[in-house]
């Protein structure tokens, strides 16, 4: 008899096994290349991995994505997780309290023991990805070699002029102006541009020759490591009277607080267009350049007046918002299990670049490349088979790997941004403040940089001239608008 009611439900574990549900999942995919979440590898090579099956549909409309959430809020929950979610920390508290999403704190240790080794061992990044009260609203990204935002400099013009890699400001004036007057890209026109930079973020970025790493919330670090509000140091005067100078003697262009960008040379029609940028800030030059040119410019890390090399670190290495899971999961621990592939190389890679031997293979250098042919190259590979997509992809980048890339100018940059975070500085830490003090520092933070972005360009034009008065005048208007309220906030974090 015993027997007899074993086979029966080992028969009716077999009836059942078809039948079991897939993890379904759902995010923001807002790649330019064509990507098929239902049909990627990706997924297919992350149930191999995993041994979880998943069911993934991406919404690619940033409205219509926009919309789901706020229906998830209101208590329209369909998919398992959210993956490539791109949660803010206000839509993370708005989901959780709803009910939409689930508190993964008491669920990550259990569930997902990469992820935990990795926050035993940098609490920081626990704290970061945390409510103030301790709830867990989504997984991470983490990130330790991401590219950084830099100040560029054509080094192979500099050589080309016999000109030293300029160390203080005047050097570097004296630089840029003659590149403006020497044609060094040989094409017989006087379209060389000094500081190739528009708008007023692209210029801050000159801030730590001055001694000031400054944050989006133009606030900074005095000497005696307090925070300060930037536009009243010393240093940030003279920044304005460097643009001041710039500006008067062309080497910043006319249209720098109003026109696009001279990238937009990437887009015409000619197969070689010049390279007109003496000087240019971004992650990559190859976003202003050929790239072809991209390996000209080196990263310009010019020490401050105190002799000290210092810059931003803008990215940070935690990006949170990434994979959450909604309260209609049966069963969270897989869906994090599923997650918790991605804090390893293999799952990270998978992403990143695919499968080896498929997707991408190694040389006799150990360096590796993907594998492209006449029917598939790299936009196709990433298109069916990678996922990473920015900020918003959870796990790890697989840095090391990235490194080993059979990529001169992906090495270029890789190597630039190194350097940089060596010497990189964050001025505050993210969601180092409480909810209701977050919002009112964004609100005064948008008021006050209008303010300074608008005083910046109104000095650096002539529109107003720079004397100690009008100066004061600005200040004066900053505190109006609440810069010493937006220091308090932030002061003892």
């Amino acid at each position: 008899m015993k027997k007899w009611i074993a086979v029966c439900c080992a028969a009716l574990l077999c009836m059942q096994a078809p039948f079991a549900l897939a993890l379904e999942l759902t995010g923001l995919e807002t790649e330019t290349v064509t990507r098929d979440w239902e049909t990627s590898a990706f997924f297919t090579r992350m149930q191999e991995l995993t041994g979880i099956e998943t069911h993934a549909r991406a919404i690619t409309d940033e409205e219509e994505y926009q919309k789901a959430l706020e229906a998830m809020a209101g208590g329209e929950i369909g998919a398992d997780a959210l993956f490539k979610a791109g949660l803010t920390r206000e839509q993370e508290i708005s989901l959780l309290d709803s009910g939409a999403i689930v508190d993964l704190a008491p669920l990550i240790e259990e569930n997902m023991p990469n992820l935990s080794a990795l926050l035993e061992a940098h609490p920081e990044w626990r704290q970061i990805i945390s409510l103030e009260d301790g709830r867990i609203a989504s997984l991470p990204l983490i990130n330790e070699g991401e590219r950084q935002v830099l100040v560029w400099i054509n080094s192979a013009w500099l050589s080309q002029l016999g000109l030293d890699m300029p160390e203080t400001t005047d050097e570097l004036t004296d630089a840029l102006r003659t590149m403006t007057e020497s044609d060094p890209n040989g094409n017989l026109k006087r379209d060389e541009i000094g500081a190739d930079l528009t708008g007023v973020f692209e210029m801050r970025w000159l801030l730590p020759y001055f001694g000031i790493v400054a944050d989006d919330y133009n606030l900074a670090r005095g000497e005696d490591g307090q925070i300060v509000f930037a536009p009243e140091l010393p240093g940030y005067r003279d920044f304005i009277e460097l643009l001041i100078r710039w500006y008067a003697e062309g080497i910043l262009p006319r249209e720098a607080f109003t026109a696009v960008h001279s990238a937009s040379s990437l887009t015409q029609q000619d197969d070689d267009p010049p390279v007109v940028s003496a000087l240019l800030v971004s992650v990559a030059p190859y976003t202003h350049v050929q790239i072809d040119a991209a390996t000209q410019y080196e990263p310009l890390l010019m020490p401050g007046p105190d002799g000290v090399t210092r810059w931003r670190d803008f990215l940070g290495e935690i990006w949170t918002g990434c994979f959450a899971v909604t309260s209609a999961c049966e069963d969270p621990g897989e869906a994090l299990r599923w997650a918790d592939a991605l804090y390893t190389e293999e799952g990270a890679i998978l992403a990143y670049a695919g499968k080896e031997g498929e997707d991408y293979a190694y040389d006799e250098n150990g360096k590796w490349s993907f594998i492209t042919d006449t029917l598939r190259d790299v936009t196709d590979i990433r298109s069916q088979s990678l996922m990473y997509t920015g900020g918003t992809m959870p796990g790890i980048a697989p840095t090391a790997f990235l490194e080993k890339v059979d990529s001169e100018i992906d090495v270029h940059v890789l190597g630039a941004a190194a350097k940089a975070r060596a010497v990189g500085e964050r001025v505050t830490d993210a969601y180092c403040l409480g909810a209701e003090d977050q919002r009112r520092a964004d609100a005064l933070a948008a008021a006050i940089g209008n303010l300074v972005d608008r005083g910046i360009a109104r000095f650096a034009t002539g529109e107003i001239e720079l004397t100690d008065e009008s100066y004061s005048a600005w200040l004066a208007e900053l505190k109006a608008a609440g810069s010493d309220e937006l220091v308090a906030l932030f002061q003892g974090k």
